[in-house]
């Protein structure tokens, strides 16, 4: 081999081995944009910087196109126009996407820009490439146009479940004289009731060891009980996400929206996508949380039933909400109005959740988000009241209720009245296990913060302190 031979920049700077080109970076920087015919190679650390962060965090390929311009490592902005070039647009087309409220969804656009910027893999929101599914395919069916751009937009990176570092090597069977079927039918519905009374901390593991030797039944024979894995799966994202497990939640969310897929009910599929977005929602990352509703609703609407639409108008509500977007008004009539049909079609039991108190409680925290205190005191309390008449069993939404009626209470100026119903919240909370509602908690006793000298404030915040000191709040 022959020996590496320095070579240097026509300013006399010394090019570094990885530096196949003839120009520093430094010279390279200065360097007209026009006349590069191809994005210049980046270092690892222009991906960190704060504005490149927060437009890849936004899940807004045209934010990315304008932090990457704006970028200083360039030394200067590049115009739309040398951009638009590299990627084989025009300017007013890239003009169109940077400024566009609602994100680029076409997979196919999305990957040859991120390859054609070097964007890391990593860091999209998005995955490049996708390995076969654990299961095999049982029904022979085109796939919707839309389905290849709902996994890779859900489901960046990482493998499909199990997740346990020792996947198990045996399946289950079925409960005494049940099918397997009918035997993940039975679990659901009981960890339905049981999440009601308990929280998902408590449930979280048993249900994922059951799943994880699931799959392996599953896969052995798919016909035998594919479409309660898939439910099963959903779940237990479920009680992931009460637990505040966001990563293995989202995991589990899009293996439900595959089997969906592969057991043709779209009901499944937009119900996990639903829960996707309700998922970024409680982490304060509103637009993807409207993208992922957005895509619920591309799902094909004249299959799902009247619950399945309301639960999605929820989280598209709960989406417009969070951006302080007063189209979630209009939502929340097209939800009200959809509800009202509900019974007129069998519905899947993960829809049974779908009742008066549920759509009380997401109208309240809807007018919460946009400010509106009466409006949300209002159907918080409408919530509440239903929940003790109908459902008094459900503690764990009782604890969530009366949190967020206390922040509406605050949010009106009542603050001595958000102690009162915040200590009922807390008192209750002792009950159940749940780390999101434990979080919804830690906001309220944050919100009062500056109302700290007064002695209710500080009543709350004494009894919030005990409560909450084996969680590590």
């Amino acid at each position: 081999m022959a020996p590496w031979q320095a070579r240097h920049c026509a300013c006399g700077t010394r090019l570094a081995r990885d530096n196949q080109g003839e120009l520093c970076a430094a010279c390279l920087r200065e360097r007209p944009a026009s006349a590069v015919s191809a994005p210049p190679d980046v270092p690892a650390e222009f991906w960190q910087a704060d504005r490149m962060y927060e437009a890849l965090q936004a899940w807004h390929m045209g934010q990315v196109f304008y932090a990457y311009r704006t970028h200083p490592w360039h030394g200067r902005p590049l115009s739309q126009e040398t951009l638009a070039g590299w990627l084989g647009l025009t300017q007013a087309q890239l003009s169109r996407i940077e400024n566009a409220r609602t994100p680029p969804q076409d997979l196919g656009k999305l990957m040859s820009w991120a390859h054609g910027l070097r964007i890391p893999g990593g860091l999209l929101w998005f995955r490049l490439r996708r390995g076969p599914l654990p299961v095999q395919r049982t029904v022979e069916r085109p796939d919707p146009p839309a389905r290849k751009v709902l996994l890779d937009m859900i489901a960046p990176g990482g493998d499909w479940l199990p997740l346990s570092d020792d996947a198990p090597q045996h399946g289950v069977t079925g409960f005494d004289g049940m099918s397997l079927r009918a035997t993940g039918e039975h679990l659901l519905r009981t960890f339905l009731h049981l999440d009601d009374e308990l929280g998902g901390d408590s449930l979280y593991v048993p249900l994922t060891r059951y799943v994880a030797r699931m799959a392996v039944s599953v896969k052995a024979n798919p016909r035998a009980g594919l479409a309660a894995y898939g439910q099963l799966n959903q779940m237990v994202g479920w009680l992931a996400l009460d637990a505040n497990k966001h990563a293995h939640a989202k995991r589990y969310f899009a293996t439900a929206v595959e089997v969906g897929h592969e057991v043709g009910d779209p009901g499944l599929v937009t119900s996990a996508l639903g829960y996707m977005s309700l998922q970024e929602t409680y982490r304060g990352r509103s637009q993807p949380a409207l993208s992922l509703a957005q895509m619920a609703f591309a799902v094909t609407t004249d299959r799902l039933t009247p619950l399945a639409r309301t639960a999605m108008g929820a989280r598209l509500a709960r989406a417009h909400a969070a951006l302080g977007d007063d189209t979630c008004l209009r939502v929340l009539d097209a939800l009200q109005a959809g509800f009202s049909q509900a019974g007129s079609d069998e519905e899947p039991s993960y829809f049974s959740y779908i009742d008066a108190v549920e759509v009380a409680a997401q109208q309240g925290a809807c007018y919460l988000d946009l400010g509106m205190a009466d409006e949300a005191i209002t159907a918080v309390s409408e919530a509440l009241a239903l929940l003790g008449t109908q459902a008094p069993h459900r503690a764990r939404d009782r604890v969530h209720y009366l949190s967020r009626l206390a922040k509406c209470h605050l949010l009106g100026g009542e603050v001595e009245r958000a102690c009162q119903v915040g200590h009922d919240a807390l008192a209750l909370s002792r009950t159940i296990g749940s780390a999101r509602i434990t979080e919804r908690l830690s906001e309220l006793d944050s919100a009062l913060t500056p109302y700290g000298r007064l002695p209710y404030v500080q009543e709350f915040k004494e009894l919030f302190r005990l409560v909450t000191a084996h969680t590590g709040v």
